[in-house]
């Protein structure tokens, strides 16, 4: 559903909280026509004061917490075919800092989010649940979860490391590491928790130290085993999904998780109009700062740090000794032209973005034929 700003629109500003949502709605100047508080038991109500402001196809719905409490919000707004639109939170921000008048309040903010809106319409995206057919949401939805989920684990996983290197150290000496190929392979934690249990310390801060050492390699022993359930899960979804496969398979460095991991974030390729919008919002795009003959660009620190990370880890593949021939070819063009190695890598992550966005794009089209034909 194509969503255009107009001078028939209606923005709805929405303030989101756990229990009780605020919503201010305002004409095309951003002139204030109602306001209305309603809970997550009472979407009824909103949907009919929606209602009552004029025609659907002239509502906007802009939202800044849609991944958290706005969910049951944009569930029922979905249904209704209710135009929605993201409105990242540092422009809401933005918004307040310039203002004359800082008050805050529910009120206030909800009708910030609107402005946002009014006057940053290009900077915003389409929610995804007001493009993305059933199919698309529901394979989003469950790989937002499933990643989010493998990330937090493989976070668990570091931590546990660290700490049992550190420990390891101080019972077993500078060469606890010795003849094992990894100081985690199988048999080390093996051999570690059985001299571990079997040891008799004189010193209690050491029995101590032993003791949680072995309540560690619990844990990470179970961490591994739920990754690798995580990781099953997710290459059983991706390799039914056409939308994976179209990354996995044709972006050389990308896998099934680092293309289920796009996928979660992008939704729909159909929320971008062209490849330079991906870009900017996958932070990839520079930020040009130029005063007169002085042209300087400059790494974007926003963007969708998810999408931003998976494009590094491809680009990190391509340039690797068993990569890609194309992106070598291409990161050493870059350094011939005196570009710095951290340089040139944002330059390939740019192609592998626009390659990315090509990818999904083909994939749809030819989704559409067949349901087409």
């Amino acid at each position: 559903m194509s969503i255009c700003l107009t001078h028939k629109s209606t923005v709805v500003g929405v303030d989101v909280h756990k229990y009780c949502h605020s919503a201010v709605a305002m004409d095309c100047f951003g002139q204030e026509k109602a306001r209305l508080d309603f809970s997550n038991e009472r979407l009824n109500d909103y949907v009919l004061w929606l209602r009552e402001l004029g025609d659907k196809e002239d509502i906007i719905v802009a939202l800044e917490d849609v991944n958290g409490y706005g969910f049951h919000i944009v569930e029922r707004l979905s249904k209704e075919k209710v135009g929605m639109r993201y409105v990242p939170a540092i422009l809401t921000e933005r918004e307040r800092k310039k203002s004359i008048h800082r008050e805050k309040s529910d009120y206030e903010d909800a009708k910030r989010v609107g402005k946002v809106i009014l006057t940053k319409f290009d900077e915003t995206l389409p929610a995804k649940e007001s493009i993305a057919d059933e199919n698309e949401r529901e394979l989003s939805a469950n790989l937002d979860f499933l990643t989010a989920e493998r990330r937090i684990l493989v976070h668990e996983k570091t931590i546990l490391k660290n700490q049992l290197h550190t420990m390891l150290h101080q019972i077993f000496g500078d060469r606890y590491g010795e003849g094992f190929p990894k100081v985690f392979h199988k048999e080390a934690i093996k051999s570690f928790r059985q001299k571990l249990i079997k040891a008799k310390f004189d010193n209690p801060i050491m029995v101590a130290l032993a003791g949680s050492s072995i309540r560690r390699f619990d844990r990470l022993a179970l961490v591994e085993k739920q990754l690798k359930e995580i990781d099953g899960s997710i290459n059983n979804i991706g390799q039914k999904s056409e939308a994976v496969l179209a990354l996995s398979d044709n972006i050389h460095g990308c896998g099934i998780i680092t293309a289920a991991s796009i996928i979660a974030e992008v939704t729909t390729i159909s929320r971008f109009c062209d490849k330079s919008k991906f870009a900017r919002y996958s932070g990839i795009a520079p930020i040009n700062k130029s005063l007169g003959k002085h042209q300087r660009l400059y790494t974007s620190p926003f963007g969708n740090r998810k999408i931003n990370r998976a494009l590094h880890t491809i680009a990190l593949c391509q340039i690797a000794c068993k990569g890609d021939d194309r992106g070598k070819i291409y990161f050493q063009k870059k350094l011939a032209e005196g570009k710095t190695k951290l340089w040139a890598l944002r330059c390939l992550k740019r192609q592998i973005s626009n390659k990315v966005f090509q990818a999904l794009t083909e994939q749809k089209r030819r989704e559409r034929t067949i349901q087409n034909s």
